[in-house]
């Protein structure tokens, strides 16, 4: 049944830390088609929504967190969307969820599984989920992903004692093509991977376009006078603070850098925390929309370098304490983690050899048990954090050949 007003749920252990869900839809799925013996499923979409302690050690990685523009009492409140198929008899199903982390805010791990639709609207596919009783669930977590269908993450910006704070930004690219102007952000198979931010001061003597060779050559700085802040629409160049022009195209084969100044940076690490505490919502709060008992996470490509670095700083402990991922699921993710808790965070980013060049991502440490990096002395292993917190999940980590190639998986073994 279609549900067409929205309406929130409450009334969960403080700890928990989500304050309530709205729904925007509830719908029987293929018309109440049953799956083996646990029977029929619907699907659930809406937005849910965090309130998270500033003070509380459990939260004190989130870069900005204190500095959030709507700290209100001690407390910071986020929101996103998420997507639940669940059985309509929770009782029948088998008590485990299947936590999906969107990939730049698609969810797809259904249509990977069994095949068919990813939101089973037409097609479930082999069904295999379904029939075993398992509870899929979608939560957005990158503030900047882009497009209407997105899975969405709604984070305050952060401000220093009431004063925008400002910073320097850069990307790169490499283009197939002549193309005579770029959109400022992420590009992955020329489309935009995630919304930028703006320049903030297209007359800033910080921001500088340069070009180069090779990934380790030496930068040749183009003219301000020959590129600009502008986009061409209807024939007509026109400026833009999202869009960076330059006269003569930008010309395949070339690495191009821009650095430009930003302000109003988001408080992106609290994604971790969406994550987190959905999961700790999920198995602790009895009026939950989506009751179970555990909760395993499932990540790949970016989402797995999120969920190890989810791992990495120490995430996997709720408010509370308790374990809120049972289990980690991280395909194709390599050595990487990701630019997910900075100021200024791009969560679209990865790094390539020749584009996102040098971003933070196949960074020390690799392995899970402690190693020394031979190249800066420092020591340190991925699960160090949760081993200490007692909430070392189970794990599975897969690659394929191309993260040997391409995203240093060689690096995970010591």
């Amino acid at each position: 049944m279609l549900v067409l007003a929205l309406f929130w749920v409450c009334g969960l252990p403080l700890q928990a830390r989500v304050t309530h869900v709205e729904m925007s839809s509830r719908v029987d799925m293929l018309g109440g088609k049953t799956f083996g013996d646990t029977g029929s499923y619907e699907r659930i979409a809406g937005r849910v929504y965090f309130s998270l302690s500033v003070d509380n050690l459990h939260n004190a990685q989130i870069v900005d967190l204190k500095n959030a523009v709507n700290r209100r009492n001690g407390e910071v409140e986020f929101s996103a969307d998420f997507v639940a198929v669940r059985p309509k008899d929770p009782g029948k199903g088998n008590g485990s969820m299947l936590l999906e982390v969107p990939n730049r805010g698609r969810s797809r791990i259904i249509s990977l599984v069994d095949g068919g639709d990813w939101d089973v609207t037409h097609d479930a596919g082999d069904g295999w989920l379904l029939r075993n009783g398992f509870t899929i669930v979608s939560v957005g977590w990158q503030w900047d992903a882009a497009g209407p269908d997105a899975l969405g993450f709604f984070a305050p910006v952060a401000r220093e004692n009431g004063r925008t704070i400002t910073g320097v930004l850069r990307g790169d690219v490499m283009p197939s093509r002549i193309i005579p102007e770029i959109r400022l952000g992420h590009l992955i198979l020329g489309n935009t991977g995630g919304s930028e931010y703006p320049v903030s001061d297209p007359n800033d003597p910080r921001n500088v376009l340069t070009v180069r060779d090779t990934r380790d050559g030496k930068r040749q700085v183009i003219p301000r006078s020959e590129w600009q802040f502008a986009h061409t629409e209807n024939g007509k160049l026109t400026a833009s603070d999202r869009f960076l022009h330059l006269d003569g195209g930008f010309q395949p084969g070339k690495i191009y850098e821009y650095v430009y100044v930003v302000a109003d940076p988001v408080v992106a690490g609290g994604g971790f925390a969406a994550i987190r505490d959905f999961a700790s919502y999920a198995k602790h709060d009895p009026a939950a929309v989506t009751p179970v008992r555990r909760v395993y996470g499932e990540g790949i490509s970016q989402n797995g370098r999120f969920l190890r670095d989810f791992l990495y700083q120490g995430f996997n402990a709720d408010e509370g304490g308790r374990m809120a991922l049972d289990g980690v699921l991280a395909h194709v993710a390599g050595a990487g983690r990701g630019s997910f808790n900075y100021r200024f965070a791009q969560p679209s980013r990865d790094a390539q050899p020749t584009s996102s060049v040098f971003f933070p991502t196949d960074v020390f440490p690799f392995t899970d048990e402690p190693e020394v990096d031979g190249l800066t002395g420092d020591s340190g292993g991925l699960l160090d954090r949760a081993k200490a917190d007692k909430t070392l999940p189970k794990i599975f980590f897969s690659n394929t050949s191309y993260e040997y190639w391409g995203r240093s998986a060689a690096l995970t073994t010591g």
